[in-house]
């Protein structure tokens, strides 16, 4: 089975990172337990580490069942005004570059981090793609590297590198997946039938033909606002869209207003079905990233 990767849609191109001067590691202690938000469309994990200046807020959040986690991460001690890229790595090694990560700063000097992720290591997660794996696969591929990881690092910049003490996430993951089966009932399928599943919707055509710069909202262009926004599609039987739902929105109200209409009049599937070959009811769910030129 296949899971989408973010959508973009460019205004102009990202400055490049500038070098960072060469930092000790900063490795932070939890300093509270993890936290499991329940909400109508996502479930999220978060926990703080470190303490005053240099405490750093830790979010993961996932909006279907599937590897895909969007990750926050949020702290004084992220910021520096010239740095724009970013890596991470749950456990040691396995780390990977950020592909256009988006960034803001607080009036309270902290920097927050969003982006989207995996806890799957680069070459287990494009091993399961290869092989077209199905979602039983990805989930004990998840699992294993869940018990495995004991720490999450992120590099900013060059050089510059944070680390969070976050212990083996193991009972973490278990309970966001439990808090998604739930998530599933909720939006009116059937948990079983939907890991029945072995073909999911698939778009028809290229998805980057359904977006372009015309399509980037020109009051959010003109403010040079740069935005994400999760979405999710129901696709009946017959591969037709039948409502897209915002999950989450950052920045100009805009540009979730821009992706369901534009999802909605130029988006084609082909449904997804079960072992059997049969047609089933399902969903998809992906995320636009809308990047400025500055």
């Amino acid at each position: 089975m296949k899971f989408v990767t973010p959508l973009f849609v460019l205004a102009g191109l990202q400055l490049a990172a500038a070098p960072l001067s060469a930092a000790e590691p900063v490795a932070l202690q939890p300093a509270s337990s993890w936290n499991l938000d329940y909400s109508k469309e996502a479930c999220r994990l978060g926990r703080k580490f470190g303490e005053g200046e240099n405490q750093v807020l830790l979010v993961m959040a996932k909006y279907a069942p599937g590897p895909n986690i969007e990750i926050i991460a949020s702290g004084k001690l992220l910021y520096d005004k010239r740095v724009r890229s970013l890596h991470y790595s749950f456990g040691e090694g396995n780390e990977v570059e950020v592909e256009r990560p988006l960034f803001g700063d607080l009036e309270n000097g902290e920097r927050v981090w969003q982006w989207s992720g995996s806890i799957l290591p680069p070459d287990t997660q494009k091993a399961l793609e290869d092989a077209e794996a199905d979602t039983v696969a990805y989930r004990a591929a998840e699992d294993d590297a869940a018990a495995a990881a004991d720490s999450f690092t992120m590099k900013l910049g060059s050089s510059k590198k944070v680390k969070l003490e976050t212990g083996r996430l193991a009972a973490g993951f278990k309970a966001m997946d439990d808090c998604l089966e739930s998530l599933v009932k909720s939006w009116g399928y059937d948990p079983e039938t939907i890991a029945t599943i072995v073909d999911g919707p698939e778009p028809v055509g290229r998805i980057t033909q359904w977006f372009n710069t015309y399509d980037y909202p020109s009051e959010a262009l003109r403010k040079d606002l740069s935005g994400a926004v999760r979405f999710r599609l129901g696709i009946d039987e017959a591969g037709q869209i039948t409502n897209c739902t915002i999950q989450s929105s950052y920045s100009d109200p805009a540009f979730p207003e821009t992706v369901c209409k534009e999802f909605t009049r130029k988006g084609r599937f082909t449904p997804a079905r079960n072992a059997a070959g049969e047609p089933v009811a399902s969903y998809w769910a992906s995320t636009v990233l809308f990047v400025s030129g500055s």
